[in-house]
């Protein structure tokens, strides 16, 4: 289990930001992500949730505004999140939390 936190949260994150923060779980297993916060600015700044390692990966979610995202599910055990921000205002940030959990097949092996 773990924490991510957009740059300086909740104080407000900069101007003109790319980050990258790739999670990585143990084989056979999935990533639970949880958006406990999220405020960013509509539409010019952004969230990208990808299905892998690589800046190629499927997106699995991109996220902009102030509504709390759905709770995520990766299919494999890597994610890798993508933020960036623009030249001009910022929001709060967002405060995700993330942990690993079985996947459905290796649990099916196992019984």
């Amino acid at each position: 289990m773990g924490t991510v936190l957009s740059p300086d949260y909740p104080e407000g994150y900069g101007n003109n930001l790319n980050c990258i923060w790739t999670i990585i779980s143990d084989p056979g297993s999935r990533i639970h992500l949880s958006f406990n916060d999220f405020d960013l600015e509509s539409q010019f700044d952004f969230l990208a949730v990808k299905d892998g390692d690589s800046p190629d990966s499927p997106i699995i979610g991109t996220f902009t505004g102030a509504e709390v995202p759905s709770h995520l599910t990766s299919n494999g055990h890597i994610l890798r999140l993508e933020f960036q921000a623009d030249h001009s205002m910022s929001g709060r940030g967002f405060n995700i939390t993330y942990n690993s959990c079985q996947s459905f097949r290796e649990v099916l092996i196992k019984t």
